[in-house]
């Protein structure tokens, strides 16, 4: 960006000939903090245009770190091909939400039913995809003070199923 803190790259995917990359970006200083998901676009991987900010802070609080995918059967409720991010939620705790965008993820709009997921400890940085084998999303979600990592399931998006865990002890 041309002016703020940025890092931890997110949700980056292809669709119609244009690569989206989200960051998270302090807009309005060079430390640290107010995240919010930064967004570029490239037609080759090389030469990046900047783009308005994709999600902002809300009342759940900054934008933490996230994914995002396409919704090629339109299996969130959001139409076919809308594209869905899932975020962490950073306030006095972290939980997980949605956002999602109908016009190729220039503009993303929070989910009214935020947050998705809430642990009772700190969880964040979900990553998901499809799994053709089992014909359902899955989620990667570090469960930061546990020291473990969680796998989630779902048909929807929105609603998700643990499913196991690794790393604890």
């Amino acid at each position: 960006p041309l002016y703020g803190w940025m890092n931890d790259p997110n949700g980056m995917f292809y669709k119609d000939g244009v690569w989206h990359l989200y960051y998270q970006l302090n807009p309005y200083g060079s430390k640290w903090q107010n995240m919010t998901w930064g967004h570029s676009t490239s037609n080759d991987l090389i030469h990046w245009e900047h783009q308005p900010n994709a999600i902002t802070q809300n009342g759940l609080g900054t934008v933490f770190s996230g994914s995002s995918v396409i919704d090629r059967h339109g299996s969130a409720g959001f139409g076919n091909d809308a594209i869905i991010a899932l975020y962490t939620s950073a306030s006095t705790s972290q939980m997980q939400s949605l956002a999602f965008s109908s016009d190729n993820g220039y503009t993303f709009h929070n989910f009214n039913g935020n947050p998705i997921l809430t642990l009772e400890t700190e969880a964040r940085d979900p990553n998901m995809f499809w799994n053709d084998v089992t014909k359902e999303w899955n989620m990667v979600l570090a469960h930061a003070l546990e020291h473990e990592i969680l796998f989630f399931s779902s048909n929807d998006l929105k609603n998700w199923t643990l499913r196991s865990r690794f790393g604890k002890g």
